[in-house]
């Protein structure tokens, strides 16, 4: 019995392993301030189904950023090489001058590979965050390349 559980986690972490994606994001930020940022995302694909957590750092005037955020998405559909994915996720929003507080995100993402194991990404997503932080609420727009293993 045990060997079976043994051989079903190799298998299972074998599975796992070859659709890990790494990636990086540059994002602008439609919020009150219109800012800048930088990202990096660990992410798996089950089958249509992914989930990805990101790190993103805002660089804004008095009161700079981090954003955690983790997100789930279904590849619905498929146009030519590109792949439309509906997002929906939760976000930490880490502020150095403001209160901290949670959001969260719906958008929709299109990936192109650019070859067999890098894709190039774009996302567009709406953020909600408490009422100590809908100051941050608005839109924002990323794009990046992601490598899969």
């Amino acid at each position: 019995m045990k060997k079976i559980a043994i051989a079903s986690l190799i298998a299972m972490a074998a599975m796992s392993a070859s659709a890990l994606e790494v990636g990086v994001t540059a994002a602008r930020e439609y919020t009150g301030t219109n800012t800048d940022g930088m990202g990096i995302t660990l992410g798996q694909k089950f089958g249509k189904v992914g989930v990805t957590a990101g790190f993103e750092r805002f660089t804004k005037e008095v009161n700079d950023q981090d954003r955690l955020s983790l997100t789930a998405g279904y590849d619905v559909a498929k146009f030519g090489p590109v792949t439309v994915t509906p997002k929906v996720g939760v976000a930490h929003l880490r502020n150095s001058a403001a209160v901290d507080g949670y959001a969260l995100t719906l958008g929709v993402g299109a990936s192109v590979p650019l070859n067999k194991t890098v894709d190039l990404t774009v996302d567009a997503r709406r953020q909600y965050g408490q009422d100590r932080v809908n100051a941050f609420d608005g839109n924002t727009v990323t794009a990046g390349l992601k490598v899969k293993f």
